[in-house]
């Protein structure tokens, strides 16, 4: 009688150069995985300065009244944006700030800070615009306290007053955008008051009451 014998067997043995290849191209697949993941915020750890000066220019749709820079005594303005931007490169780093000087036809001047830690907060839309590289949008809201020695109003007549400056990052450059000057939202009395004719209908950083125009 013939008797079967079970014998287990196992997978050849793969040779080490097989494996040593397999390791390789797993050790370069992670490290190229990581450098993606890391990129976004490597790209975006630059800091950026930029500097403006101009006078005004009147808004679109403002040829019925007075430009606002004539009515308050505005002669011409000069911005200074010092930022990073962290988190990916979708927000301001806490670092951040933007300051305005305004100077007067009598001499006078006025500045406001806008800092990204205060407690009323710098912030920015960030974007990438197809072949036009980073847009980055600055905007504050302005106390109202501070905004009336500019103009010579009471507080509670000046509504609620926004700065807005935007940046264009482009191959490690940046230069200063379009949008770039003041609008203003109802609030307090400025119904009653003669900013009200410079007051936007909702809390859009397009409408300007303000534009700035670069030297």
């Amino acid at each position: 009688m013939t008797q079967l014998r079970w014998t287990p067997t196992t997978p050849a043995a793969q040779p080490d150069s097989a494996y040593n290849v397999s390791l390789e191209g797993m050790i370069m697949r992670l490290s190229m995985l990581a450098m993606l993941l890391l990129l976004p915020a490597s790209s975006f750890a630059e800091k950026y300065e930029l500097k403006d000066a101009g006078d005004f220019m009147p808004p679109l749709g403002s040829q019925n009244r007075i430009e606002f820079a004539d009515k308050y005594g505005w002669r011409n303005y000069s911005v200074d944006f010092d930022f990073g931007l962290d988190q990916g490169g979708r927000t301001l780093s806490r670092e951040s700030k933007l300051t305005v000087h305004i100077v007067k036809r009598d001499g006078k001047t006025w500045s406001y800070t806008c800092k990204a830690k205060g407690s009323q907060p710098l912030m920015a839309n960030v974007n990438f615009l197809y072949n036009k590289g980073i847009s980055v949008v600055a905007e504050c809201r302005i106390p109202e306290k501070d905004f009336a020695k500019a103009v010579g109003l009471d507080p509670q007549d000046v509504g609620l007053p926004s700065l807005v400056f935007q940046a264009m990052i482009q191959d490690g450059e940046v230069k200063v955008g379009a949008q770039r000057g003041l609008y203003f939202i109802p609030g307090g009395q400025i119904e009653s008051s003669e900013l009200n004719a410079y007051a936007a209908n909702n809390e859009d950083p397009t409408a300007l009451a303000v534009v700035f125009r670069s030297n």
